[in-house]
């Protein structure tokens, strides 16, 4: 029931009331009397009703509604509750619910949107540390000043208490402090370690850094006597792909706050910035740095090119020998070496040029201890031996154990022809005082390389162009050569000789002594004849045990002498014999001479004349020289 509908009941009520009244009396002034007073009862009554039903519930509405808009719900509903009026009650619960409803619809809202601030807020300050890391470490290319730039970020912008930098040196191998903010200088001198280092393996791992629990930080205390060490709780890696740059320090949070996920993915990013940075930077300073071993690199490059021109121009294996000692001395201002190669006979190594020193001094170095020691080792470990510091480092080992004398040589290099020991150089020290450097050690292997397949193609040429037995040029080489020497005697007008030599009664020798016996012979002969003949003279095996020697530049007469000198030693030679106990074999040769262009007209006509005037010494009583073209 509403309360106009009370307000009608109590006022009909109260004015049957005053009728009864009224009509008790029964007087028409006692009427109008009780009219007023019920005209003023009613108006009291209502205000009294309205007071009590509309007024006052209005007000404590209104003083319940202020509380809850003020925050004061609870105190609110506590009013509520002892409230009085039912119908207000259950208006204002209705009320109340729906605006507390809503209260909460818009604080859980608020609460959403505060989170979202947040992580804006701190996306935004993500974005704008990578953006100042990224301007710090890519307008320099100082290493002091990107290192410094680098911590700077973390101590200042990202609000990390303490903050540190190594880098790792691949020339000793070492990761070392390069700069530190908000740590103790100590860590320069002890916290320092070679790449092989657990760190670095707890570093390197799946998740991308190491953050270090306090058992670590105790571990890492004692192993480097360093108390700071413990303030470290975060390592991340820096690296470019394979490349080890260094390793980034960080302490705790200036805040006390822990690391989160996403502190850990910003740290990666500037990492990664910076690491590059970085890694430029050094390269940078080492190209700076080594500008004059560039230079020399630029040299020696030239000077491989020239080599390797000069190598190839000759497949004479002694002019190979004589330029590749020049080479190796020239090149690094050195007038002493020793070129050796091992010999495919005996295996040992054999000297086989040398400049700068006598041959007495080099039989003095099989005495030396020093020098025997090196050689073994070159043998053993097929590596270069520096007598001289090269960078700070000897790469002498500890010859002193063997002698107390110094190596005769300042450097001995291997020649290596798969993974074997083809010879060794032995470079004395530069004129002018200068110590060895690396570069000269990459041109040393590098010209070492080009050699030995100089070498080694020459090797193989002479293998097919000259006899096994006799180390003479075979036919089909001879054939090559006497019509190169015909055509360029047309060409320049000039004279060539030819030698026919046949071993006389040969035959008997392989028959009554055996054919080994009878390589001997042909073995010996063909040195009679080497030593009896110039360097640009031609000996070739024709045959059998035939001979023949192309003279370049030789006339007739001439040619007549070097065939006597030929004749008589070889018929004045004691042929040995291969059966222990037996006397020596003696044999003879006889030997024709013809000449171009005086007897012949082109190259097959002067191997006919040759060959005639050899039957015709045989003929003739054999162990004699028969000139074409004159008789005996």
């Amino acid at each position: 029931m509403n309360i106009a509908v009370k307000l009608d009941l109590i006022l009909a009520a109260f004015w049957a009331l005053l009728v009864i009244i009224a009509q008790c009396f029964g007087t028409p002034g006692n009427i109008i009397y009780f009219i007023i007073v019920g005209a003023i009862g009613s108006v009291i009554l209502i205000h009294c009703l309205v007071t009590q039903k509309v007024v006052k519930p209005m007000h404590n509405f209104v003083d319940i509604a202020d509380k809850v808009v003020d925050g004061d719900v609870r105190e609110g509903l506590d009013d509520l509750k002892i409230c009085d009026d039912e119908l207000l009650q259950v208006s204002v619960t209705k009320l109340f619910g729906s605006m507390i409803e809503s209260r909460v619809a818009v604080e859980d809202y608020m609460s959403k949107i505060g989170e979202m601030n947040k992580e804006l807020n701190e996306k935004v300050d993500s974005l704008s540390a990578l953006y100042y890391a990224s301007q710090a470490m890519g307008g320099s290319l100082s290493i002091d000043n990107l290192a410094r730039n680098f911590i700077t970020i973390f101590s200042e912008r990202v609000g990390i208490e303490g903050a540190g930098l190594m880098l790792y040196n691949d020339k000793n191998d070492m990761v070392t402090i390069k700069d530190l903010i908000g740590i103790s200088p100590e860590l320069f001198g002890k916290f320092k370690f070679y790449s092989d280092n657990h760190i670095l393996t707890n570093v390197f791992c799946e998740a991308g850094y190491w953050q270090l629990s306090e058992e670590d930080g105790a571990k890492l205390v004692a192993e480097f006597d360093c108390d700071d060490v413990k303030r470290l709780k975060l390592i991340f890696p820096m690296r470019i792909k394979d490349h080890l740059v260094g390793l980034l320090l960080l302490a705790e949070k200036k805040n006390g706050d822990s690391y989160t996920k996403a502190d850990f993915e910003l740290y990666k990013a500037i990492v990664g910035l910076a690491s590059t940075s970085i890694n430029n930077a050094m390269l940078f300073e080492k190209s700076e740095e080594t500008k004059i071993d560039l230079d020399h690199k630029v040299f020696n490059l030239m000077t491989l090119q020239q080599s390797s021109k000069m190598l190839s121009s000759t497949l004479n294996l002694e002019e190979l020998i004589n330029i590749s000692i020049d080479m190796f001395l020239e090149t690094v201002w050195s007038n002493k070496g020793i070129l050796m190669l091992t010999s495919d006979e005996t295996n040992d190594l054999e000297v086989k040029a040398f400049k700068g020193i006598t041959q007495e001094e080099i039989d003095e170095l099989k005495k030396n201890p020093a020098e025997s020691w090196v050689m073994t080792t070159i043998q053993k470990e097929k590596k270069p031996i520096f007598a001289q510091e090269i960078n700070g480092k000897s790469y002498a080992q500890s010859y002193t154990t063997a002698s107390n004398k110094e190596l005769p040589f300042a450097v001995y290099v291997p020649m290596i022809k798969e993974e074997e020991l083809y010879g060794i150089v032995k470079v004395g020290p530069k004129i002018n005082g200068e110590a060895f450097t690396d570069n000269d050690l990459e041109f040393f292997e590098t010209l070492a390389s080009q050699a030995v397949i100089a070498f080694e193609n020459a090797r193989l040429y002479s293998l097919a162009i000259t006899d096994s037995i006799t180390k003479l040029y075979v036919h089909r080489y001879f054939q090559f050569r006497l019509e190169e020497e015909v055509a360029r005697s047309k060409r320049y007008n000039s004279t060539i000789s030819l030698l026919m030599c046949d071993i006389d009664h040969f035959k008997n020798v392989n028959d009554t002594y055996g054919h080994q016996q009878g390589d001997c012979i042909l073995r010996e002969v063909s040195r009679i004849i080497r030593k009896n003949v110039r360097n640009t003279d031609i000996p070739c095996r024709y045959g059998g045990e035939e001979f023949a020697v192309i003279l370049p530049e030789t006339t007739q007469s001439d040619a007549k002498i070097v065939a006597e000198r030929i004749r008589r030693d070889v018929a004045n030679f004691e042929f040995p014999s291969i059966i222990p106990g037996q006397p020596p074999v003696r044999c003879s040769i006889s030997i024709g001479v013809a000449g171009f262009p005086l007897n012949a007209d082109n190259k097959d006509q002067l191997i006919q004349k040759s060959d005639a005037a050899l039957y015709k010494a045989k003929d003739s009583g054999r162990n004699k020289v028969v000139l074409c073209g004159i008789e005996e």
